[in-house]
C-alpha cells in the first residue's frame, strides 16, 4: 500500500512539473507523421533520381574540374518545390556542393575522372550502390528520438539475402510541418575529410 501511494505521489509530481511545459512535448502521432514523410521522400527520390542529379561533375581532358551549377540550381529548385526539406537541409546541400566544387577547382594536381567522392560511389540518399525496389516499405527503424520540433532515427533494410548499414535521418518542424533536415549521405563533415586521391 505504501508503494502505491509513493507511485501516486511521483505521478502527480511528474504531471505538475510537466503541466506548464506541455507545449514543448512531442505530440501524439508525430512519429507516424515523421515516418510517413521519410517514406514519401524516398518514393519521390526513387521516382526522380533518373532525371535529377545531385552533383554533376564537369570533366575536361580526363580531369574533374568543377560542378555544373546549372544542374545544381535545377535540382535545388525541385527540392524546394517538394516541400519535404527544411531550410537547414537545403542550406547544407548547397554548402556541400560549394565544398565539392572548391575541391575540384583548386586541386593541384587536378582530380582524375574517377571516383573521388562518396556520392560518386554510392547513392547519398541511401548509401546503396545498387537499387533495391520498394526498400522504403521494408525499413526497420531504430534509435528514434524526438522533441516538440525535432526528431531523428536510423533505418536499415534486412532481407533474407541482404542487410544494409544503418542510415541516419533528421527532421525538424517548420511552421508546424515536419521536414527532413538531415540525411547522413550529405553530411558536410564526411566530405570535409574525404579525399580519395
Amino acid at each position: 500500500m505504501k508503494s502505491f501511494f509513493l507511485f501516486l505521489f511521483v505521478a502527480a509530481l511528474t504531471v505538475s512539473c510537466n503541466h506548464g511545459n506541455s507545449v514543448h512535448n512531442p505530440q501524439p502521432g508525430d512519429s507516424a507523421e515523421v515516418i510517413t514523410l521519410m517514406k514519401d521522400v524516398y518514393r519521390w527520390h526513387d521516382k526522380n533520381q533518373g532525371s535529377l542529379t545531385d552533383f554533376l561533375v564537369i570533366v575536361k581532358d580526363s580531369f574533374q574540374v568543377g560542378l555544373d551549377y546549372d544542374t545544381l540550381t535545377r535540382t535545388m529548385d525541385v527540392l524546394k518545390q517538394t516541400n519535404y526539406f527544411s531550410s537547414t537541409f537545403l542550406s547544407n546541400y548547397k554548402k556541400l556542393a560549394d565544398l565539392v566544387n572548391h575541391k575540384l577547382i583548386s586541386a593541384n594536381p587536378k582530380y582524375l575522372n574517377e571516383i573521388n567522392f562518396d556520392f560518386q560511389d554510392a547513392d547519398p540518399w541511401t548509401n546503396f550502390q545498387d537499387s533495391e525496389p520498394g526498400y522504403w516499405d521494408t525499413f526497420k527503424i531504430t534509435d528514434y528520438k524526438s522533441t516538440a520540433d525535432s526528431a531523428s532515427l536510423k533505418w536499415l533494410i534486412q532481407t533474407n539475402n541482404w542487410s544494409s548499414e544503418a542510415y541516419s535521418v533528421g527532421f525538424s518542424k517548420e511552421n508546424g510541418k515536419w521536414k527532413v533536415s538531415y540525411l547522413e549521405g550529405f553530411d558536410l563533415k564526411k566530405y570535409n575529410k574525404d579525399d580519395h586521391r
